[in-house]
């Protein structure tokens, strides 16, 4: 081999060693908002007070943190994928939901489980998607369910035993979404460069849109959300 093939192998190693594969970029940020919401509001525990006593419980709908962090927001990248079906889960834990919100890829199964011993209802609320209602007795440990949830769209989830019992879940077809941890912070990952539209959902301060250019490597996107 003479020199100049020599140099030319050496460039093109480089180049692929130093070329970002697709998919390689990274969405982080916080969602925040100026709202203080302080101490959350108490739930009075009307029944089952051997279980549903045990710790007290609290409203999740507005949880801010020190720094205006909001939690349980949902993050979605729209056009950046299809998500494929699968299976999520949600708990009836303490004699509430847990998650609180949660995401589920268009046409998943949901796993529910009654980990209290006691009887619970699982009653889905939406209008793209027919509902979901049924009693979970304590012996029913784990109930799944593969229709409800076909279609994208915010629903909202009670358990009619217990009326301080609610939940949310998301119901998305975009591959991209995330939902807040306590400091409002979230992550994206394996997103190609490009241009898009981040959509932004919360329980109480409703939902934002805005336009996002995306980048090989990390990038930042940090929303404030007032209502």
């Amino acid at each position: 081999m003479n020199t100049l093939s020599r140099y030319a192998g050496a460039v093109c190693a480089l180049a692929l060693l130093y070329t970002a594969p697709a998919g390689a970029a990274t969405v982080k940020g916080v969602i925040s908002t100026p709202k203080k919401a302080g101490a959350p509001e108490a739930i009075k525990v009307t029944k089952d007070h051997a279980i549903c006593g045990v710790k007290p419980l609290s409203k999740e709908e507005m949880l801010v943190s020190a720094s205006g962090g909001l939690k349980n927001a949902v993050v979605i990248i729209q056009g950046a994928g299809k998500a494929a079906p699968g299976k999520g889960g949600i708990a009836q834990q303490g004699c509430r939901f847990e998650p609180h919100v949660m995401t589920l890829a268009a046409k998943s199964k949901l796993e529910i489980k009654n980990n209290d011993g006691l009887s619970h209802n699982f009653h889905s609320f939406g209008f793209e998607n027919d509902p979901v209602n049924f009693s979970q007795p304590g012996e029913m440990k784990v109930k799944v369910v593969d229709k409800g949830f076909e279609y994208p769209e915010v629903i909202k989830i009670q358990c009619d035993i217990h009326e301080w019992m609610n939940a949310w879940i998301v119901v998305s077809d975009e591959s991209a979404v995330a939902v807040t941890g306590a400091d409002g912070s979230f992550s994206i990952a394996n997103l190609k460069p490009g241009t898009y539209t981040a959509k932004v959902w919360h329980e109480k301060l409703g939902e934002v849109t805005q336009k996002l250019t995306v980048k090989d490597g990390d990038n930042t996107l940090n929303v404030a959300m007032s209502k």
